[in-house]
């Protein structure tokens, strides 16, 4: 609960803040909690400040789109998600969408808690490692370690930290590397309370061979896929709707070992490398070159998704185009090669289609159909379905904010950088 948040939402209203403030910091502290009221009338005095300073200092006001994150289909991974990365992309002077990114040999990424995990710290911790290690492993990387960044609401047991960090701790001593720093903090201070955790993984790696870069797919390249087992979202999907023996089945390292079987072997035969995470295979198919399409065996790429993954999702009517199942797609010109020789290390992989031109980013082999992405993921929770895939914003008005907002934000680093130098 956001106390901060709730003050700030209130004011001027000191009684309705302190009325709203005393019932739910009651709620998770108890009514006999000691600082209650102390705690109540510091909150206002810091909200009262920290308002009027937004009006002194220009610095503290954000740009404002009048667009909610939600609304934005922010970190939703579908169209709305993929406009604003776009954005920040541009902020930062980087072209093209990739998994990780090298610099003098050093390649690293950085990979979430996922949100609906926030209260099973150990799977929380498992899946965003190996997420933010196969970010740079698709890259050619080899692994040198992790960085922790892990934040506690106020009323978080400790002992969640300590799962999470058994969590990510499997992965690493799993790979034979270590963690090597880490930032463990609580979210909001003391203006958070309650029990949710969040923050990220970071990986780092160094390239001994080869750049996997998205950049490299060409047209009439084949593309191998290999078996997907689902990660944090397929885990996510099977707690919330009551498919528990399906979480089993996430708890395995296939995907790493695919990059670490390709990256020391098959790295001469390999052009390209991803995964089938964000958005799925929808939003994969619009993060390559502009231009070029993915023409793939919908019946191929649903017979390389675990079997009991794809026998819930069905039940529940997930589209499996359109969301992580975690597999790795290989772009390669020696497609049937490369599948027989992950299939001699037990990695069930197959050519599952090729790199084609076509004004369509996703076309199914099977059918002719353009497949395209979805404003949002598929649905995979009840909560997300009821939210459905759709935003109350058309693309040309998110665009038109977006842009507005954009250019707010770049004069205001541009202003600052030029004080920073002196000029």
């Amino acid at each position: 609960m956001d106390l901060e948040g709730i003050a700030r939402k209130l004011y001027p209203d000191i009684e309705e803040i302190r009325k709203k403030l005393l019932e739910e910091i009651t709620f998770y502290k108890g009514a006999d909690y000691p600082l209650r009221d102390k705690l109540i009338n510091s909150i206002i005095i810091e909200i009262k400040n920290s308002l009027e300073a937004e009006k002194v200092k220009e610095i503290l006001r954000y740009p404002k789109t009048g667009i909610k994150a939600g609304e934005a289909g922010l970190g939703s991974r579908g169209v709305g998600d993929h406009l604003i990365h776009e954005k920040l992309l541009q902020l930062s002077n980087l072209k093209g969408f990739e998994d990780a990114r090298v610099k003098e040999g050093i390649v690293v990424s950085v990979d979430g808690i996922h949100s609906r995990l926030a209260y099973f710290p150990f799977l929380a911790g498992f899946h965003a490692t190996r997420a933010a290690l196969r970010d740079i492993m698709v890259k050619g990387a080899r692994p040198l370690g992790v960085i922790i960044d892990i934040h506690l609401s106020d009323d978080s047991d400790i002992g969640m930290l300590f799962d999470f960090e058994a969590g990510v701790m499997s992965v690493t001593d799993y790979l034979g590397i270590q963690i090597l720093a880490g930032s463990t903090l609580r979210i909001g201070g003391d203006m958070v309370i309650g029990e949710r955790i969040s923050g990220g993984i970071a990986a780092v790696g160094v390239l001994d061979k080869k750049y996997f870069s998205r950049d490299n797919i060409r047209e009439g390249m084949e593309i191998v896929m290999t078996e997907g087992n689902g990660g944090g979202t397929i885990t996510t999907t099977a707690i919330y709707n009551a498919y528990y023996d399906v979480i089993d089945e996430t708890i395995n390292l296939k995907d790493l070992e695919t990059c670490k079987m390709v990256n020391e072997e098959l790295w001469q035969e390999i052009e390209s490398m991803t995964d089938v995470t964000n958005g799925g295979i929808r939003a994969t198919s619009t993060e390559i070159p502009k231009g070029l399409s993915l023409e793939i065996s919908v019946k191929k790429f649903k017979a390389l998704i675990n079997p009991k993954v794809l026998k819930m999702l069905e039940e529940l009517q997930i589209d499996p185009l359109g969301l992580s199942i975690d597999s790795i797609l290989i772009f390669t010109y020696s497609g049937e090669k490369v599948a027989k020789e992950l299939q001699k290390k037990g990695i069930r992989a197959d050519v599952i289609g090729r790199v084609g031109k076509a004004d369509r980013p996703l076309i199914d082999l099977d059918t002719g159909e353009a497949l395209d992405m979805k404003f949002r993921e598929s649905p995979y929770t009840p909560i997300k379905k009821v939210i459905g895939n759709y935003s109350p914003y058309s693309l040309n008005d998110l665009k038109k904010r977006f842009d507005e907002a954009f250019a707010l934000a770049n004069n205001k680093k541009e202003r600052v950088l030029k004080t920073l130098k002196g000029s």
